[in-house]
């Protein structure tokens, strides 16, 4: 038996492959472009290639599934290789619209089988640092909070023309909403659920896309805080930054500059911690912990469930973007 398929050979397929297979597990691949089949036989030959997902069903059993093909596509694979017995790790947005999960969640717990949602940053040193200190009570009762994201998208993958990319593409599932979702997932694992929005979901500038390159969100946490989250996919500058106001201090961090910055009202100085660029550890991290779960048979940290309330979100914002109201989230 293969330890894992990884359905979608793409950029972020290819991370997963390598750590598997750096790990010491065995993994297969489904990829139905033949220029990527070619790419990972020559990167990665250790990896068995499979043009389909039926035919690698059709060869193998696998453990586990890991799904990276573009949003609008997880679904399907996602539900076969769960009703073949495989534990699923999904990358996120769990899908492009809220069809099809629940099912995926029955499939999953009658058989006792383990879902998580790739919300890797989860496992970034700055943003677990800022956990840390928020639950130590660092900041007080949080007040407000401000979460920024902004990328050029031509950036994105310079190897490749933008306008190829699934993110440039609705009918694949890009977009800021869906792609930059990390954002509505560590703001709620920092400030607690949301409950309620208003958003604006808009393309506004002058790429060539057909999805959405902004969204402006205004949340309000179920704890009373009120917070912003920003993305876009037009700041040159590729800023991230997070900023929690409290009761007894006040947090930042700077995601591009692996730092976090803690004030002290009393000194009036900032305290600061600053990381090591590690980006691919957090995938290590991330995978181990997926499989630790799946040894264990315990629910992950950011579970399939975790995922469809972050769906549930996106959804929010979208409904409200149209109709320019209030929503509250289920």
């Amino acid at each position: 038996m293969i330890t894992t398929l990884v359905v979608g050979g793409g950029s972020i397929g290819k991370r997963h492959l390598k750590n598997l297979l750096a790990s010491g597990r065995s993994a297969g691949v489904v990829e139905t472009r033949e220029d990527r089949r070619a790419e990972i036989a020559s990167r990665l030959p250790a990896v068995r290639i499979f043009a389909s997902l039926d035919e690698a069903l059709g060869a193998e059993r696998f453990e586990t599934g890991f799904i990276c093909v573009p949003t609008a596509s997880h679904m399907p694979p996602a539900l076969l290789l769960a009703k073949a017995g495989a534990h699923i790790f999904m990358e996120k947005p769990v899908s492009h619209s809220l069809d099809g999960i629940p099912e995926l969640l029955e499939a999953l717990q009658s058989r006792s089988l383990v879902g998580m949602t790739g919300f890797c940053m989860r496992f970034f040193r700055p943003l677990q640092k800022a956990k840390a200190l928020l639950e130590a009570g660092a900041v007080g009762r949080i007040v407000t909070a401000r979460s920024f994201t902004g990328v050029y998208l031509p950036d994105w993958h310079p190897y490749e023309d933008y306008r190829s990319f699934y993110m440039a593409k609705k009918e694949q599932g890009g977009g800021v909403l869906l792609d930059e979702c990390h954002a509505f997932d560590w703001m709620q694992w920092l400030c607690g659920p949301i409950e309620g929005l208003v958003s604006v979901v808009a393309t506004l500038s002058d790429l060539e896309v057909t999805t959405d390159d902004v969204c402006e969100t205004i949340v309000r946490f179920q704890g009373g805080a009120v917070g912003s989250i920003h993305l876009d996919m037009v700041d040159r500058s590729a800023r991230s930054e997070v900023e929690i106001i409290g009761t007894r201090s006040t947090l930042l961090v700077d995601l591009e500059g692996h730092t976090v910055r803690l004030y002290d009202h009393t000194a009036r100085t900032w305290e600061t911690w600053s990381f090591e660029p590690a980006y691919d550890r957090m995938y290590v991290d991330e995978l181990e912990h997926f499989f630790g779960c799946v040894a264990r048979r315990e629910p992950p940290q950011v579970d399939l469930a975790a995922g469809y309330r972050v769906q549930r979100i996106l959804d929010a914002c979208a409904r409200s973007s149209a109709s320019g109201r209030w929503v509250t989230v289920d």
